[in-house]
């Protein structure tokens, strides 16, 4: 999954989320509704992100880190999932490869011969 401390630049990949025996996965699709449970900070407050919100934006984090920290499986991660017109928090395992990852890591995981 995109990686916390990256810009919105640097994060292109996208990362879909799918549900299979009993467990909820992210990998690489084509829409993006697995998201890693961190909310963005500012540098400097605005109108559309003033104190209040950047108040609240810091304690959400504090009790997403909490969370993280109690985690007692290192296979998985906690993730906002884009469920129609509201965000679901769960946690999440990767490593599955999907058809949206890039050629190499494909032909990895299903043992193909190089070109």
């Amino acid at each position: 999954m995109a990686d916390e401390g990256k810009s919105p630049e640097e994060g292109t990949k996208k990362y879909s989320w799918f549900y299979k025996d009993e467990r909820m996965h992210c990998c690489t699709g084509e829409t993006s509704t697995c998201t890693v449970s961190k909310l963005w900070e500012v540098r400097q407050l605005t109108t559309f992100h003033d104190v209040d919100l950047q108040q609240a934006t810091r304690e959400i984090n504090a009790i997403l880190d909490g969370v993280r920290k109690r985690n007692r499986y290192q296979d998985r991660k906690l993730c906002f999932i884009q469920v129609k017109d509201r965000h679901f928090l769960v946690w999440s395992t990767e490593g599955l490869v999907g058809p949206n990852d890039d050629d190499r890591t494909i032909r990895k995981m299903l043992r193909l011969k190089a070109k």
